[in-house]
């Protein structure tokens, strides 16, 4: 088209003609650009006004105004929903001025855009810690520790004592001293880490600054002593729990704990200890079905059978009693009766390789070989 309006006689009617479609076309084309900077305007100050309060909310930030920063980084949030870094700040700011509703807010609101942002799991369980929402704090810090937010040693001891405590408090005793080992392998033995080690091992569900005056001193000394074993110190801590026991020679689960702590490293130590707590308190049925278990484990399998079966009778639903007598009724010539208990045991828990191995051992004892071998591969996955 532009070759023919180069050669074409501007004075012609065809020149006059072609001259009105160009006018058409700029006009056409100015009304676009008009309709799109319309669109475009709004947009560009939105964006801009974003920019300018997240600018001004790092610079309070990094000038200590604190009550400052957090309001910014609302207003940035409320112009960017999805903006991450503005969620995070606000979690980490309001947390740190004990503002920790609106921390859980917030990292709800990150973690929805980035559900893997192991740091906001962490501090949404701190928070909800903070706000007795006890269940919630253990599902995000636990989820948090096996995330890895314990790996950093500025974190590891905020969030393994809390885990801790959370652990306590539900009752998941075993789980809780796992936390505080970690702690002791780093030589971290704050007093109410002390405490805290005290009541799981004494299997009490109460928090370090719920503990009365009075019960300080022997929550204190017992969590020294599992102290002292979690950190390797095991002649210092068998020489502190003795003294414990001459000095509180009716207080249940105190042989309980220090059976407890034997039990992966000497049965049958573990079971001097059990039987000493069934002798102080006899209703102790946990102690009961872990002496029995403890007796299975040392190949004393008619000698555990009677106490199994008390425990059993008294408690179906234990599961350690289940585990000991199917164990040693299995062992002693009652492959049927054994197996269908651990198999019970499985129904609840699948993973429970106690129940795996002891399975293994019967199909064998039956003859059972294809059997036996799945539960020995099963066995050796479930110990990885």
């Amino acid at each position: 088209m532009y070759l023919e309006l180069i050669t074409t006689d501007i004075s012609g009617p065809n020149w006059q003609r072609d001259r009105g479609r160009i006018s058409g076309c700029k006009a056409a084309g100015c009304a676009a650009l008009m309709v799109l900077a319309a669109l475009l305007t709004p947009h560009m100050q939105a964006q801009q006004q974003f920019e300018d309060l997240a600018a001004q909310a790092a610079a309070a930030r990094d000038q200590q105004n604190i009550p400052a920063a957090i309001d910014l980084y609302k207003r940035a949030v409320e112009a960017r929903p999805d903006w991450q870094e503005g969620w995070w700040y606000l979690t980490l700011l309001q947390y740190t001025t004990n503002q920790y509703p609106g921390a859980i807010d917030a990292a709800s609101h990150l973690l929805q855009l980035e559900p893997h942002a192991v740091p906001a799991i962490a501090l949404r369980g701190l928070s909800e810690f903070e706000v007795a929402d006890y269940k919630g704090s253990l599902r995000d810090l636990d989820m948090a520790v096996q995330h890895g937010a314990a790996n950093d040693p500025h974190n590891e001891q905020i969030v393994r004592y809390h885990l801790a405590l959370d652990l306590t408090r539900a009752g998941r005793f075993q789980d809780a001293l796992e936390q505080y080992r970690a702690l002791a392998a780093k030589q971290i033995d704050a007093p109410e880490i002390l405490v805290g080690i005290g009541l799981a091992g004494m299997r009490v569900t109460s928090f370090p600054s719920e503990v009365r005056a009075e019960d300080q001193e022997l929550y204190t000394a017992a969590g020294r002593a599992g102290y002292a074993f979690l950190t390797g110190e095991s002649n210092q801590a068998d020489e502190l729990f003795r003294q414990m026991f001459a000095k509180y020679p009716t207080t249940q689960n105190l042989h309980q704990f220090y059976g407890m702590l034997l039990y992966s490293h000497d049965p049958q130590l573990a079971a001097e200890q059990f039987s000493s707590e069934v002798a102080v308190a006899p209703a102790n049925l946990d102690a009961r079905a872990l002496l029995a278990f403890t007796l299975v484990l040392s190949g004393k399998y008619a000698e555990a059978l009677p106490e199994a079966q008390k425990v059993y009778a008294a408690e179906p639903g234990l599961q350690m009693a289940q585990l000991a007598l199917g164990r040693s009724l299995g062992e002693t010539g009652d492959i049927e009766q054994g197996t269908a208990l651990l198999k019970k045991v499985l129904e609840q828990d699948p993973n429970n390789l106690e129940a795996h191995l002891g399975l293994a051992s019967l199909f064998a004892r039956a003859g059972k070989r294809g059997d036996a071998y799945r539960e020995r591969m099963v066995c050796l996955k479930l110990a990885q």
